[in-house]
């Protein structure tokens, strides 16, 4: 697996990022090998973060509603063009934010799913606003409980992606980011030493929020980046 502390050195790989390739990396093997996986919303060309769908021994079709993304399957994700109980897998990657009506896209995943098939989702939650065209909504893992369970989904484990830490060391890098690409603050020097500082910092914050007590607290897990979620259709289904 790649390294992904080391990648937190590269000022331009968000934390947010960090949680989503590593959920990925760590439930991808959930697929037998030969899986027939839809990667909704996903991208067959200049891939976001370092988990690559492509390297695993898995028959891939890409939806998506551009074909910018260069997909196998053009496609509205409330909408799919696929007949019923299809797929052994479903990724979701932080797509559902981009849509103004998140359980119609649950429900065609559990229509296209076979019995006993796997939906991995990740989420947003405090991280900024972002288009992809559009940006609508950041929901709590309640509300995601809910959703999956209601349209029939079990076995849902639903994990948050870094506590308060990782919130905060986000933050400051995204605006020590964005004042870099404006060459600020000057001199050159400031900003190469605000850059390494910010880098230590965000290294801290995952030693930090990987420890047992912080997972407990009520102040810090009130905070998270994000969600990861795996659930599974019924095998009755």
């Amino acid at each position: 697996m790649v390294d992904l502390q080391t990648q937190i050195n590269d000022l331009s790989y968000t934390m947010r990022r960090y949680y989503v390739d590593e959920f990925y990396f760590r439930q991808v093997t959930a697929f037998p090998a030969d899986s027939f996986v839809l990667d909704l919303g996903g991208t067959k060309i200049a891939k976001r973060g370092l988990f690559d769908i492509e390297k695993y021994p898995l028959r891939v079709k890409y939806a998506n509603l551009t074909t910018q993304k260069h997909p196998d399957v053009q496609s509205d994700a409330a909408h799919l063009p696929f007949r019923q109980n299809v797929f052994d897998g479903v990724v979701c990657a932080e797509l559902l934010e981009h849509v103004a009506n998140p359980p119609d896209i649950l429900h065609e995943a559990f229509r296209v799913l076979k019995p006993g098939g796997i939906l991995l989702i990740t989420v947003p939650f405090l991280y900024q606003i972002h288009g992809d065209p559009y940006d609508y909504g950041r929901y709590t893992d309640f509300y995601w409980l809910e959703n999956v369970a209601r349209i029939g989904f079990t076995n849902i484990q639903i994990e948050k992606q870094g506590y308060f830490w990782s919130v905060l060391a986000d933050m400051i890098r995204s605006w020590v980011y964005e004042r870099a690409k404006v060459g600020r603050p000057r001199p050159k020097a400031a900003r190469y030493l605000l850059a390494k500082m910010v880098t230590w910092g965000r290294h801290q914050a995952l030693k930090r929020d990987a420890l047992p007590g912080y997972k407990t607290d009520r102040f810090y897990s009130s905070f998270t980046t994000g969600f990861g979620i795996r659930c599974t259709t019924p095998s009755d289904k």
